[in-house]
């Protein structure tokens, strides 16, 4: 049997420390004794109670969701010998319990390493609790189970890192990353277990307050009210807090952005992602009992936290994601107005933002962001929660609780300063937009993969597209039909438009933008069949893939149509026959009740020969057992 150096002493001393910050970071060597499921219920996901080990002592635990999936696949089982790199501890009922996020697993001996003994028992050897929760073997209830009946649960002790005033009489600060809804479950047993609910919502998160909303007025069948939310974020993670009513007279003015605060006595729920960018799975409703003190001691909570992406990669992200942004605003729309499916007048601005991977995407801002916008001088910007879309091929958007900060002092920003107005400001750029799937707007999970090439038999054999979600595949074919009629339209010149425009007494004017033009910039909008060797299929492109599969722009062969008939159709027959690699979208659609699927090109790409070969390779190399021993490769 392997020998194991566990961290012994550790459970003592995690057992005696209201933070992990007070140990040191240490990141000890621990073995799982057990794991037992607590089921999840109305929507909320499953919980795992563990008990960990030093060798010598035990503690009770809670496992974090974000671990279920290595206790499902038996990476996190009985016996599992790990290294505990990332927790916390939570006091209750006088009493420890950890809360796990992350576990590095080493090994999986068979048996129990050591003889250990409770760590939480030998605590109250030493120092007795009143009542008989002190002589209980049975572990106390956790903040995530179902409490266990005592006819006289003990306070908790107070903790040495108390919050000052009236954050006095809270539970130690808990981390963000560990809240969930749990924590709730307790207010429906407080009937049944006297003096239960000196445990209710016991906990207190120190955050720094990175994006104050206004306050808003809402109205439904239901009656009428206000609200106002805060975004809160501490070294684990970001969550949305919402008050509601006589919630937002009371606590509206004590948040400023910026400022770090401890927050406590509010409920946990699922996070209503409709109205929310955090990635966080739950957020806070803050009601007349929740309390809330500046902090100012805030060195240990972090600044705003960005993980940015390059335009260039916003193709290798699903439709709807997330995204923090670092970009040059490039050119500014002006502000326009547009009306509401509801009827309501909102005010919209299109912004085109550029980087270093030689990109560009349209970014649209709303309501107050797009009327107060006035930086005209190509500032670079630092986004933090704007919506990618589909619109137009890819497209940003930005949301009422979405933050800019504009020429931040920072590492990534100073380069980009100097890019821009070095080199970016005269670039040319490759465009995320369109519905053609302009270079850079690739497939939801990336660019073409040769290894994941279907045949067009395969393609409708699979049912691609016949879901609710968009469906993306590649296949290699050949062009065997391409539509003459209405293969360009007449668009409007405006940025990022490219609505139809008709023909009015002054000129082309677009019902749009209300902006009439003395001529349009024709656009391509292609009907081709395509096949290759098992089947053929009809696909839709739009410009930026018809200047690639014809050669010229619609603007030009527009002007060849009109001077030469059969010079238009000589350069459209030319198209016919070519072969190219195709990164395609599938998405069911309904017509005057009938649906079927309708199969568009994001983008095209011309047969680099090499690179196939070199693919036909690596596929032929997997039949090794094919080829006979005395083969020789010329």
């Amino acid at each position: 049997m392997a020998s194991y150096s566990l961290s012994k002493g550790f459970c003592e001393r995690a057992n005696q420390v209201n933070s992990s910050d007070e140990l040191g970071g240490v990141e000890p060597t621990l073995q799982l004794l057990s794991v037992k499921k607590i089921a999840g219920g109305n929507g909320l996901p499953d919980r795992h109670r563990a008990i960990i080990s030093d060798g010598e002592q035990f503690l009770q635990s809670m496992l974090a969701t974000s671990l279920n999936s290595m206790v499902e696949d038996g990476t996190l089982r009985k016996n599992a010998v790990f290294k505990l790199t990332k927790w916390e501890s939570q006091n209750l009922k006088g009493q420890r319990i950890l809360i796990l996020f992350n576990m590095e697993p080493i090994d999986h001996p068979a048996n129990k390493i050591g003889d250990p003994v409770n760590a939480g028992k030998a605590a109250s050897a030493e120092e007795p609790m009143s009542g008989p929760a002190a002589s209980s073997s049975r572990p106390p209830p956790s903040s995530t189970s179902h409490p266990v009946a005592s006819s006289a649960p003990s306070r908790p002790a107070a903790p040495a890192n108390k919050v000052p005033g009236a954050m006095e009489r809270a539970a130690p600060v808990f981390p963000i990353e560990g809240l969930n809804p749990y924590h709730n479950k307790l207010i429906k047993f407080a009937g049944l277990y006297p003096g239960f609910t000196d445990f209710i919502d016991r906990w207190t998160i120190k955050a720094r307050v990175t994006l104050k909303s206004d306050k808003k007025k809402w109205a439904n069948a239901k009656g009428e009210g206000q609200l106002f939310s805060v975004n809160l974020m501490d070294e684990t993670g970001e969550i949305k807090a919402t008050a509601f009513n006589a919630a937002v007279d009371l606590l509206y003015d004590r948040f400023q952005e910026g400022k770090v605060y401890y927050v406590s006595k509010g409920k946990v729920v699922l996070a209503k992602k409709a109205f929310s960018n955090l990635p966080c799975d739950y957020e806070i409703t803050m009601d007349n009992r929740t309390e809330v003190e500046e902090c100012i001691d805030a060195g240990s909570v972090p600044e705003v936290k960005y993980t940015f992406i390059k335009l260039r990669d916003l193709g290798a992200h699903e439709k709807d994601s997330i995204l923090d942004v670092l970009a040059v605003v490039h050119k500014v729309n002006d502000v326009a107005e547009i009306q509401t499916k509801q009827g309501k007048q909102l005010s919209k601005r299109d912004i085109t933002l550029v980087d270093d991977s030689g990109h560009s995407c349209q970014c649209t801002l709303w309501g107050k962001q797009a009327e107060q916008w006035n930086h005209h001088n190509n500032p670079v910007v630092a986004f933090k929660g704007l919506k990618l879309s589909d619109f137009g091929g890819r497209s940003l958007s930005a949301f009422s609780s979405s933050t800019m900060h504009f020429d931040a002092d920072m590492p990534e920003s100073n380069f980009l300063r100097g890019w821009y107005d070095n080199v970016g400001h005269n670039s040319s750029f490759n465009t995320q937009g369109s519905g053609s799937g302009g270079e850079g707007f690739t497939r939801g999970a990336g660019g073409f993969k040769r290894e994941e090439v279907k045949t067009i038999h395969e393609v409708r054999e699979s049912e691609i597209g016949s879901h609710d979600k968009a469906d993306y595949f590649d296949i290699r074919a050949t062009i065997v039909v391409l539509k003459e009629e209405n293969m360009m339209y007449p668009a409007c010149r405006g940025e990022s438009c490219n609505k139809k425009v008709v023909a009015s007494g002054n000129g082309f004017m677009c019902e749009k933008c209300n902006l009439t033009w003395d001529k349009p910039e024709y656009r391509y909008l292609l009907g081709l069949q395509v096949a290759d060797h098992t089947s053929q299929i009809w696909l839709q492109a739009f410009n930026d893939v018809g200047i690639m599969i014809l050669g010229m722009s619609a603007d030009e062969l527009s002007d060849i149509k009109d001077r030469e008939e059969s010079e238009f159709s000589k350069v459209v027959q030319k198209a016919l026959s070519k072969t190219f690699n195709f990164s395609c979208r599938a998405k069911q659609d309904t017509y005057q009740d009938a649906t079927r699927v309708r199969y568009g090109i994001n983008r095209v790409y011309g047969l680099d020969y090499a690179a196939e070969t070199r693919n036909l390779h690596k596929i032929l190399s997997q039949y090794s057992d094919l080829i006979p021993a005395n083969y020789t490769a010329i």
